[in-house]
């Protein structure tokens, strides 16, 4: 099959794709494939990826039959799809007879978008396609997401208590603001705030504020610094490249004055102008850079988004300062914050953060 021909692949309506061996007997069974897949071999998607024409049309998703196409073969082809600059935005699902936590989390780490076992709900599969799509278009864009079917709505109780104790902190800390906004300016170039896109709850991006801590430019190097990522685990090159968080011990990015605002956390004080937005809480899970969050929208870790982005939370009291803490245990502690936040858990959270402000970063 041609890929300039990859408009004539599909009958009308037909938008995702359904990946296969070309003889292979399969266990996930077609009989019942919705009309709207299109069944179509291995080699198919590894010639659409390799040779893509860039005026055919993409597919809304490639869907990977794991009973018929190995790991090994298929592994290649997806990493040269996530490298390539239209088609790594498709998303990639893994379908298989049945997943144990480890299987599940390497193709998650391969670059699987999310994984399904039988019995095939092809429906929630859509549907799973549906958000997938919107949400990584919406990370391209940088612009809020609204996402019906995954919304999260704000405790009436928790916002008045978050207004109340930011607009406090505020008034009684404007006199640090200042010394820290000139001391910035003397010890290096650049503006007193930085700012970023991050991803909070429900998915929405927003303008994520702190006092700089590091030099001009610091996001372009980011990358480069892989190789001494903190969550990174083992010695290979790419593993570290595409690790879920970053965390760099002695950053060499970070300003003098940076270093002592961070180990203080004092950096993080301008976020209470996002609590005030509505935009965070005092209280929840702390919002991901963009290229954070696009790893984390599979079901079971997309759940930490489904509650409040907060300026501290469990990870920072319970967690700070241990660089071996794997990326899996960090999300853990955030969905446990999602099943589990109240006013009284937020209170207990808060007394906890005081003391874990001044362990190391």
């Amino acid at each position: 099959m041609s890929v300039s021909t990859l408009p004539n692949l599909f009958t009308k309506g037909k938008r995702l794709l359904f990946v296969k061996e070309k003889k292979a007997n399969d266990e996930i069974s077609l009989m019942t494939l919705p009309n709207t897949f299109q069944s179509i071999s291995f080699l198919s998607l590894n010639e659409m990826v390799h040779n893509f024409d860039p005026q055919a049309a993409m597919p809304d998703a490639i869907l990977v039959n794991l009973s018929s196409v190995s790991l090994n073969r298929i592994a290649p082809i997806l990493k040269d799809l996530k490298r390539h600059q239209l088609l790594r935005q498709i998303p990639v699902i893994g379908l298989q007879c049945d997943f144990v936590d480890e299987e599940k989390t390497k193709l998650l780490q391969l670059g699987f978008s999310d994984c399904f076992c039988k019995p095939i709900d092809w429906k929630t599969i859509e549907k799973r396609v549906t958000f997938l799509n919107k949400f990584k278009h919406q990370l391209a864009q940088e612009v809020t997401l609204d996402i019906s079917d995954e919304s999260f709505k704000m405790p009436i109780t928790k916002r008045a208590f978050d207004i109340f104790v930011a607009s406090t902190l505020l008034l009684m800390l404007s006199p640090l603001f200042l010394i820290v906004a000139v001391l910035i300016k003397l010890g290096s170039k650049g503006d007193v705030f930085y700012s970023s896109k991050r991803v909070g709850t429900g998915y929405q991006i927003f303008d994520f504020i702190k006092f700089r801590s590091m030099q001009e430019g610091a996001d372009a190097g980011l990358m480069n610094l892989a190789k001494v990522n903190s969550y990174a685990k083992g010695t290979d090159e790419n593993s570290k490249k595409d690790c879920t968080f970053y965390k760099i011990k002695d950053d060499p990015r970070v300003t003098r004055v940076g270093k002592f605002i961070r180990k203080t956390s004092i950096d993080e004080l301008p976020q209470l102008i996002n609590v005030l937005r509505g935009e965070m809480s005092i209280v929840g899970n702390r919002p991901l850079p963009l290229y954070e969050a696009e790893k984390l929208t599979c079901d079971d870790w997309s759940k930490r988004f489904m509650a409040p982005a907060g300026l501290t939370g469990l990870w920072q009291v319970d967690k700070r300062g241990k660089d071996n803490l794997p990326a899996e245990e960090r999300i853990r502690l955030d969905i446990n914050y999602a099943d589990n936040y109240s006013l009284l858990l937020d209170i207990e959270i808060m007394l906890k953060t005081l003391p874990a402000m001044v362990q190391r970063d």
